[in-house]
């Protein structure tokens, strides 16, 4: 088995404990999601896949900012939240203005797929400051950009980061639940 499979398979399992240990809003997932970005941005860096690289380590950044914030706050008083569909709209209209800037940015490089890239890419920094603050609808957006990624990551021949998109896809469907129903509660 080559190093960078065994690099991809621990990054995986990194991330699912993450994402597991996030539904369940435990504030130590951000240390598992800054392991599984390190070792992921090395592992879509060695596949060409640039500005998935920036998004990976923009995660592990943001992993400890948000343990930061999620540390700061009190469990009674950060509560999940939600956003009106005005503003969602406004969010997706930026998301994917940034994704062709992005992509055309990455285009003059010698990136794989610079726009395919871009979107998951852009829509990936908006769900992580979404998730940090624990607005509902980053699980939509997250059920998005795993689905998409889906075909991304098996066009880059990177089957272990497939499949966790597909568990992601799943997750986050239990997370979007989940997370709704404590919505209403509170």
């Amino acid at each position: 088995m080559n190093y960078l499979l065994i690099i991809e398979l621990v990054s995986v399992l990194f991330n699912l404990l993450f994402l597991y240990l996030y539904i369940l809003e435990k504030k130590s997932c951000w240390i598992y999601g800054i392991l599984g970005s390190l070792t992921g941005a090395f592992v879509v860096y060695s596949s060409n896949l640039y500005s998935e690289t920036l998004l990976y380590l923009f995660y592990a950044l943001m992993g400890g900012f948000a343990l930061v914030i999620w540390h700061t706050k009190s469990t009674d008083t950060f509560l999940i939240k939600s956003m009106k569909p005005k503003s969602v709209l406004g969010v997706v209209v930026t998301g994917i203005l940034l994704a062709l800037g992005l992509g055309f940015a990455m285009s003059n490089t010698d990136a794989d797929k610079p726009y395919v890239d871009a979107l998951s890419t852009i829509f990936g920094v908006i769900a992580t400051f979404l998730e940090i603050y624990k607005y509902h609808i980053a699980w939509s957006f997250w059920i998005s950009i795993n689905i998409y990624s889906i075909g991304l990551y098996i066009s880059s021949d990177l089957f272990f980061y497939a499949a966790q998109s597909i568990l992601y896809t799943i997750m986050s469907i239990y997370g979007l639940v989940a997370w709704q129903k404590k919505l209403n509660a509170q």
